[in-house]
């Protein structure tokens, strides 16, 4: 049995995820999101793959927390990071964190897609995004192919501007959450706090909560079916990106199952 797990918020790594565990066969899709709530974490496989987006050149930390928890027995070990602007030094994070546990990174592959932090970058135009999210199929099917051949290739662990910016991001961003702000058109539908894949978000009446645990994975802004929740100076005009194959029921199901 392979096991592949993942964290996503907008649906980019979600979709190169549930592809590359058609592609491998034999294999188990798994939630990271889900998984870490368990009192012991246990990774038991002939393969396991990890994918997980790049958050200000570093890994989620949640991702991090994972791989620092879990129990990792298996015969191969491979990492993927998405990314929409750049991988930083994700897989370097990886590199380390795993190999603290003695454990050897078998495979690490890099994952082109759409740009979704939104906030800072703005969305990309429509001729981008379909090359884009064609570079991510590509890339995607190649790291299968990869891992069906159980490559090996190595990965430049030393990255120390990515380190700095990821240790800054991660010193940071428990006290984000304060950047979030909602218009009056949020109707309190509760999307963005079923879909959070953090469990960051609770709702009263009127409006969602945000609370410090947030990942920033920017699910809840690009997901609002009324654009009503902003972050930093976003316009609440500003176009929002999902991958386009991804629904949000789709996600927050995947988090609700198990």
């Amino acid at each position: 049995m392979n096991k592949v797990y993942y964290f996503s918020g907008t649906g980019n790594t979600y979709w190169s995820a549930k592809k590359l565990a058609e592609r491998i066969g034999d294999a188990a899709l798994v939630s990271i999101s889900r998984e870490i709530k368990q009192p012991g974490i246990h990774v038991e496989a002939d393969a396991a793959v990890f994918l997980f987006p790049a958050y200000a050149y570093g890994m989620p930390t949640m991702v991090r927390r994972f791989l620092e928890r879990a129990e990792i027995r298996a015969g191969y070990l491979a990492a993927l990071v998405s990314y929409g602007t750049s991988p930083g030094g994700a897989l370097a994070e990886a590199h380390r964190v795993l190999g603290r546990k003695k454990l050897t990174l078998n495979y690490a592959g890099r994952i082109p897609a759409v740009e979704n932090y939104i906030p800072i970058f703005g969305a990309q135009n429509a001729e981008l995004r379909t090359r884009r999210l064609a570079l991510q199929t590509a890339a995607t099917e190649q790291a299968a192919a990869a891992i069906v051949s159980r490559a090996n290739n190595r990965v430049l662990t030393f990255q120390p501007f990515a380190s700095f910016v990821s240790a800054l991001f991660r010193a940071a961003h428990p006290g984000m959450n304060r950047l979030f702000r909602v218009t009056a058109a949020c109707n309190a539908c509760g999307l963005c706090a079923r879909i959070c894949p953090a469990g960051a978000i609770t709702m009263t009446p009127e409006r969602p909560v945000f609370q410090k645990r947030c990942e920033q994975c920017q699910a809840c802004l690009n997901f609002c079916p009324r654009s009503a929740i902003n972050f930093g100076r976003l316009r609440a005009d500003a176009e929002r990106y999902h991958h386009p194959e991804v629904a949000a029921g789709e996600l927050f199901s995947v988090l609700r199952e198990e």
